[in-house]
């Protein structure tokens, strides 16, 4: 049983039913990583079965494929609760975790993992929509807890590794580069500092050109002239960017995932 936070009313309407109960579940349901006994696993045992005939894999679950499965969830997704798990079957289900996977009628730990990344990255938007929603309403100025500190960095940092390909990446207000520095991910060399100089030039001169074609658009320089105030901010601003970039191409799928279990509250 879930005790419901007396303040979730103010979001109801605001947020879908199944929103709500991803947040309250975050809250105050067990993880996966504090069952101890076989009543505690048999739901999760039920769910994977579940899951895996809504797929359409008919033939009957063996006890090795399901050791190996329910396994690979305790080792890998373990800071998920039996809500979390359900919400991520109906949600890849009608495709709304934005991630294009293919069973091929084989229910293997690599399905599981695409689905459950993609599932940790939903749940982190959510809490942090819901919590930030509330903390308006209520109009009080509270302090997260570490737990709810390292999801927000988590998710993050995953958002940033989804869109590392994107043209339009960006490092907004320097959060990750700052995170990346703090905890000395990436040894920032000479030669690493003068390309990403040169990259933050480079991407300057192409937003000053973007706002001179603005004002001739709309008459006068007001574009031009911001962009010339802002000019060595913004190159440095890209060249954290283009450090972010770097850093995040370092690691594959499976080693990115890796790293975001091994944050903590000193990394904060």
């Amino acid at each position: 049983m879930i005790k419901q936070n007396k303040s979730i009313g103010l979001v109801k309407g605001k947020f879908s039913d199944n929103k709500i109960k991803i947040y309250e579940a975050y809250r105050g349901l067990k993880r996966i990583r504090d069952f101890n006994t076989n009543d505690e696993l048999k739901p999760l045992i039920d769910l994977v079965g579940k899951w895996r005939y809504y797929i359409g894999i008919r033939e009957e679950l063996s006890q090795e494929e399901l050791f190996m499965n329910i396994t690979f969830i305790r080792e890998n997704f373990n800071e998920l609760n039996l809500v979390d798990i359900d919400q991520a079957i109906n949600l890849s289900l009608k495709g709304d975790l934005e991630v294009d996977v293919e069973h091929y009628q084989n229910f293997t730990p690599l399905y599981i993992s695409k689905i459950l990344k993609a599932y940790k990255e939903y749940r982190g938007k959510v809490i942090f929509a819901i919590r930030e929603r509330l903390n308006k309403l209520e109009n009080v100025s509270k302090e997260l807890t570490i737990e709810e500190k390292i999801e927000i960095a988590k998710s993050s940092l995953q958002t940033m590794y989804n869109q590392r390909k994107d043209k339009r990446f960006y490092d907004y207000g320097g959060v990750t580069y700052d995170f990346i520095k703090r905890n000395e991910l990436y040894p920032i060399s000479k030669s690493l500092v003068d390309e990403a100089m040169k990259y933050g030039k480079k991407e300057q001169l192409n937003r000053s050109r973007d706002s001179a074609y603005k004002d001739a658009l709309l008459g006068g320089n007001k574009n031009l002239n911001d962009a010339r105030e802002k000019r060595e901010a913004m190159i440095r601003s890209y060249a954290r960017t283009y450090v972010v970039r770097k850093w995040l191409n370092t690691f594959d799928d499976d080693s990115f995932a890796k790293f975001l279990e091994k944050i903590d509250s000193n990394m904060i």
